[in-house]
């Protein structure tokens, strides 16, 4: 597994260094200044105590709904054994135990005992009725066969088109995807054979009377408190039945107002994680020393350290391009027991602290990425062929988005001022002398650099032999005027005959991409900064207020791309999504008209996650909108429960509006408790009980906030509406009947 093996590596070559160091008598201290396994081993740590509070959570929820010990033990068998499946198919499928898989497994734990507890709360519910347990796993279990296999393949529809995403986002939900649907699988298999199994031999016939003691007492009361519960609801339902213009009206105006709060949502690609490292960057102007550079440095590391939150502070001056105007820091804060402020915080913190030395060079505090980088969030790329118009548009552009709310940090790669000394040589002069402007071109860098004209051998081994001037001759400045280079014939000519010195500054760095030279204007998120909101502004302005001049064009790269990608592909997948759950319920219940009265809670899910990520202040983002898409599914499988139910008590004879009422108070137990289920296992990932684990907060609170306004509503809104669908339904069979010449009396008809 690649993220033990990281975890590893890491341990054995701090070890093996300080070894070393100990072996060789050298006085000297390893001090460890990042180790990249800690990010892994919290996000492994988080999301596996996000599983077990999960699975913990969800058995409770079980247990008060049943009140009974046996009836929870074989339903909660459902997870190990759906969990352990998974992980076989997983392994046949070359899969990891990485970031990806660990979530859809964490999430997976309240959609997998969903299966179990509708097989196993209908059993119980038929013991209630007085049948002996075999009698009462038979029939419990061929009553809800089909909305159980419904249930399932409507996930496995919501899951199956994410796994083949294209571009980066894919990569991330391609094992997340297929993770889901592995263990739903193993979940219906297992609701169908193991539950039926144990619940026809291990339970009793009085599985459901309680006991004396204060557990007992307790479960009678929570049994009493479901009674008055479903009491209610019957009351609801009867004043829906009659107002179902009024219901329908008012779910509409709960949906189009989610839609407006939905517009207020912060939109960015990752959130803001707490780990506890960042970066900060010092750019001195073009041609400071490296020992300048260093001066400067030092008074920045002086300020870090006065910071109580930060504990270490390691310094690197100059930078892998051999830029010596340039350092970088490594800032690692204490742990996040020992400070009240987050990584966000002191980031603001540090700029304010350092906001006096920003005036003598660009200074930018900057997260450190999954790569171990410091690449900024937001990333423009300019691109056109000439520079100086290139430049000259981009730096009004950035002080244009320097003025766009949340962004900090503001900068461009380009810079110019870089000293140079330039020799410009006269084309009718040197012609005339025989000089070609190559050879002199090499004659001058060989004088600076000096030339390897041979190799020496010995004893197998190749030294290369450097000819090169003193020192004190290599300064052009001031030997322009000795300066001699060689013509055509190799005959001597003084440079200054045909040629001229110039003192000039010219660009620091020329970046091409593509074939083409770009400038990139790169820019930091601050506390309330939106990736989504900041990207949406700046193409409005490069659009009407300050379009690119011809020849120059623009396109996004980093975060901010993968932003863009990420609400593409995600449109698409969730279109496919209710593409594909409407073909399968249209397959199941052999009607095209049906499924409408399903699909009807997937508005309503969304509605309670837009309404939740907007009163907690989270942001629609990659796991926000992982539990959107979870969404899909789990309205769907509410709606099923009391689609199917009640066509099948309409088969019996009962009239429209008693069918309603009688299949919602008999499906309210299982629905709520596979809502509760799953809220109780989503509760860890939505507190962030880890550092790490506050960066996936989004993810559980729009879960949540989903479950529960598509729970409400869908008891409400899907019983109000179901009329109208079945009624257009048998109206469009008539229509049929009649074009096809049939006997409309042969029409099946409900009873109102």
């Amino acid at each position: 597994m690649k993220n033990l093996k990281s975890i590893a590596l890491a341990l054995v070559a701090f070890a093996t260094i300080s070894m070393t160091a100990q072996t060789k008598k050298i006085d000297a201290e390893v001090v460890l200044i990042r180790d990249g396994s800690i990010p892994i081993r919290m996000n492994v740590d988080d999301v596996k105590e996000s599983i077990a509070f999960g699975i913990l959570l969800c058995i409770i929820v079980v247990f008060f709904f049943l009140g009974s010990a046996r009836s929870t033990f074989i339903t909660g068998l459902a997870l190990p054994n759906s969990l352990l499946g998974g992980f076989i198919i997983m392994y046949a499928m070359g899969f990891t135990i990485n970031i990806m898989t660990l979530i859809a497994l964490s999430l997976a734990v309240g959609l997998l005992i969903d299966d179990a507890i509708v097989v196993r709360e209908n059993i119980f519910r038929h013991l209630e009725m007085g049948k002996d347990p075999i009698t009462a796993a038979l029939e419990g279990t061929k009553e809800v066969t089909l909305a159980v296999i419904a249930t399932t393949l409507v996930v496995i529809a919501v899951f199956g088109p994410i796994a083949f995403v294209p571009g980066i986002v894919g990569q991330f939900f391609k094992q997340f995807g297929l993770t889901v649907v592995f263990t739903m699988i193993i979940s219906l298999f297992d609701a169908f054979t193991v539950a039926p199994m144990m619940s026809a031999y291990l339970a009793t016939k009085h599985e459901h009377v309680k006991g004396n003691g204060p557990i007992g007492r307790l479960l009678a009361a929570f049994d009493r408190f479901q009674t008055h519960l479903e009491d209610a609801y019957e009351a609801t339902l009867k004043w829906t039945v009659s107002h179902r213009k009024s219901v329908l009206f008012a779910a509409v105006v709960v949906f189009i107002g989610s839609m407006i709060l939905a517009a207020f949502v912060p939109k960015t690609f990752l959130p803001a994680n707490d780990i506890g490292e960042f970066s900060v960057t010092v750019e001195m102007p073009v041609g400071t020393s490296l020992e300048g550079t260093h001066i400067f440095s030092k008074e920045v590391e002086k300020i870090l350290k006065q910071i109580k939150e930060i504990e270490l502070v390691s310094m690197t001056v100059g930078s892998a391009q051999y830029e010596a105007n340039k350092s970088t820091f490594f800032v690692k804060l204490v742990p996040r027991k020992q400070r009240d402020k987050t990584t966000t915080q002191t980031k603001v913190v540090t700029r304010e602290a350092l906001a006096e030395l920003s005036k003598k060079a660009v200074i930018a505090v900057t997260d450190i990425d999954i790569s171990g980088a410091g690449q900024k969030p937001l990333n423009l790329f300019l691109v056109g062929d000439n520079l100086d118009e290139l430049s000259a548009y981009t730096l009004k552009l950035a002080e244009r988005i320097k003025a766009i709310p949340g962004l900090i940090d503001v900068d461009t790669n380009f810079r110019a001022g870089k000293p140079e000394y330039r020799v410009v040589f006269d084309r009718q002069k040197s012609e005339a002398l025989g000089i070609s402007t190559t050879l002199a071109g090499t004659e001058l860098r060989y004088r600076n650099e000096g030339a390897t004209p041979a190799v020496y051998r010995q004893n197998g081994i190749e030294y290369k032999v450097r000819v090169k001037f003193p020192d004190e001759s290599k300064d052009l400045r001031n030997e322009f005027s000795t300066t001699l280079i060689p013509n055509q014939n190799y005959n001597m000519v003084p440079l200054n005959r045909v040629a001229q010195a110039v003192e000039a500054k010219g660009y620091s760095q020329i970046n091409r991409q593509n074939k083409g030279r770009y400038i990139a204007v790169s820019a930091n998120l601050g506390p309330k900064g939106q990736l989504g909101g900041a990207s949406a502004e700046i193409e409005k302005i490069l659009n009407t207020e300050m379009k690119p001049p011809l020849g120059i064009n623009y396109k996004f790269e980093g975060q901010a791309q993968d932003f863009k990608d990420l609400m593409t592909n995600m449109s698409i997948a969730m279109g496919l999504g209710v593409l594909f759950i409407y073909l399968v319920l249209s397959s199941l219940y052999e009607s095209f008209i049906t499924p409408f009265a399903i699909l009807l809670a997937l508005p309503l899910a969304i509605s309670g996650a837009f309404s939740g990520l907007f009163i907690t202040g989270k942001t629609i983002d990659i796991f926000s909108i992982i539990g959107l898409i979870l969404l899909m599914g789990v309205a769907a499988k509410n709606s099923i429960l009391l689609v199917d139910y009640t066509n099948h008590k309409l088969k019996e004879g009962l009239s429209m509006n008693e069918a309603l009422i009688s299949a919602c108070r008999t499906r309210l137990r299982p629905i709520l408790m596979t809502s509760l289920a799953l809220i109780a296992g989503t509760l860890p990932i939505a507190i962030g009980l880890t550092e790490l684990g506050t960066q996936r907060q989004s993810m559980g609170i729009a879960i949540i906030g989903g479950v529960i306004s598509s729970t409400l509503l869908t008891l409400i809104v899907v019983p109000a509406a179901y009329g109208y669908v079945e009624n257009f339904r048998l109206w469009c069979r008539r229509v049929l009947t009649k074009m096809r010449g049939e006997d409309a009396l042969t029409v099946e008809t409900t009873p109102n």
